[in-house]
């Protein structure tokens, strides 16, 4: 694996130790988080540029984006580390498997493993962890605690596998694996300061949960040797190694680092980058089996990668009555988990009753958009604008949110709403039916913005949906 790793970085990087060092200790971070932010953003800049300019100008090149992600961190990682309770670790001496804490003092106390709340998880994604950047798609998100805390030491959050690589990369291994099967651990993060193997106890736990509540029978996960990590964590959870594969490197107009999901008119990368690493954890004990006898690593070639081919969605029948009687029960769940911090601002005064879907429409429609992803592989499309309902004796919903599938185009596109008795000439909660079909009895969907379910963290209703998604867990337990 020390061959992953990319010469001309590796030497930029040592030359430019000293420099890295003062930065990151006047921003406040340590020299790994802000050496983390450098490699991501190398590259930006092309081969011959690294290799031929001085250490010095390539390090101004990309010092300001480096270092602005790194204070970024800085920003929230105090606050993180008080509601952690980070202090108690001063002088730990070990933790043990079954996640007791001993100290040099003779103290001991025991982490907690335990789900996070999805607010909390926005928190580590999208300022904790080097990325800066939320999976709108978590399914799970796990963590150690320390007693009384209300933020984990220690953070996992999982994903279902959606891209087509991945799923290829176990099955050339001659596993026969479905998608639904296959919990993909999208983001890992542990504060400053953390005994060095409380990261591999949490995947083992998490993958504990996995199997108890059967949600997967693999776990796969990537990390990756430009950035300088090791994959140590990883192999010390029982990971294997199964696949090199292509990494997509863009950047906003600013310079700054964005993920492929959300990398929008972002631009690519001017540096032939090392691949990452893809590798896999047997949940059960059959898929434990399967894993011990995988041998070389397949090679995700750079076209297949960039494709960016979903896994093939799961055939869904929305005019079956099935699902009319799916999308109410959906409703249910969710009318008790509406508050005013889930409404709209403009129907927070006065008081919307306990129940009433005026307001409710975006973080529902959120909701819904990420089910019908997780569940069924599909592509949700989150709109907002109006509903025109074409009777005189009831008014327009002139704010509006709803979910669609199909393209903007195709008149056979099916619409999804489950608040749409907004308005008084919607008489039933839901409507679901094809646009062109719901126009015609009268139900026009206008929409004036529609975004993909990767976009919505950044948009103004995804504290709100949080908001709703707190409740609805709490609720499950």
């Amino acid at each position: 694996m020390d061959g992953l790793r990319d010469p001309d970085v590796e030497t930029f990087v040592g030359m430019m130790g000293t420099r890295i060092r003062a930065d990151a200790e006047t921003v406040g971070v340590d020299l790994r988080t802000l050496e983390i932010q450098v490699r991501l953003h190398l590259p930006r800049l092309s081969r011959p540029a690294i290799a031929g300019w001085s250490p010095d100008k390539v390090y101004e090149e990309i010092r300001l984006q480096a270092v602005v992600r790194a204070a970024q961190v800085r920003q929230s990682a105090q606050d993180a580390a008080d509601q952690a309770h980070a202090s108690v670790l001063l002088n730990v001496h070990k933790a043990h498997r079954d996640l007791s804490l001993s100290f040099t003092d003779g103290y001991r106390t025991r982490l907690r493993f335990a789900e996070v709340r999805p607010s909390v998880g926005h928190l580590v994604q999208s300022r904790l962890h080097y990325l800066h950047s939320e999976r709108a798609d978590t399914v799970a998100q796990f963590g150690l605690f320390l007693p009384g805390a209300t933020l984990p030491l220690t953070y996992v959050a999982f994903s279902r596998c959606d891209r087509q690589y991945v799923l290829d990369a176990l099955t050339g291994h001659g596993l026969d694996v479905s998608p639904d099967r296959i919990m993909v651990l999208t983001r890992m993060h542990g504060l400053a300061g953390i005994p060095a193997n409380l990261m591999s106890l949490t995947i083992a736990h998490a993958a504990r949960r996995i199997r108890a509540e059967n949600a997967g029978d693999y776990v796969i996960t990537a990390y990756n040797p430009m950035l300088g990590f090791d994959g140590t964590a990883f192999l010390a959870s029982g990971f294997t190694p199964i696949a090199l594969s292509p990494v997509a490197y863009r950047y906003d107009d600013k310079g700054l680092f964005q993920t492929r999901r959300i990398s929008g008119d972002s631009v690519p990368q001017l540096l032939d980058t090392p691949d990452n690493v893809l590798m896999v954890l047997g949940v059960t004990a059959a898929a434990k089996r399967n894993v011990a006898g995988i041998g070389d690593l397949i090679r995700v070639s750079h076209r297949i990668h960039s494709g960016g081919d979903l896994v093939r969605p799961v055939k869904t029948d929305f005019t079956a009555p099935e699902w009319t009687e799916r999308l109410l029960g959906y409703r249910r769940t969710l009318e008790p988990c509406w508050s005013d911090r889930t409404a709209h601002p403009r129907y927070q005064e006065p008081t919307v009753a306990a129940g009433d879907p005026r307001g409710q429409c975006g973080v529902t429609s959120v909701w819904l958009a990420r089910r019908l992803r997780t569940d069924l592989l599909l592509e949700p499309v989150y709109c907002y604008g109006r509903l025109r309902v074409g009777r005189d004796d009831a008014e327009d919903v002139s704010h509006h949110c709803w979910v669609e599938i199909g393209p903007s185009h195709d008149p056979r596109r099916f619409v999804l709403d489950l608040t749409g008795d907004q308005s008084e000439g919607v008489r039933e909660p839901i409507v679901l039916g094809e646009h062109r079909a719901l126009a015609g009895r009268g139900l026009r969907y206008e929409a004036a913005a529609r975004l993909r379910l990767d976009e919505l963290p950044k948009d103004r209703v995804w504290p709100r949906f949080l908001a709703m998604e707190d409740r609805l867990r709490e609720a499950e337990r």
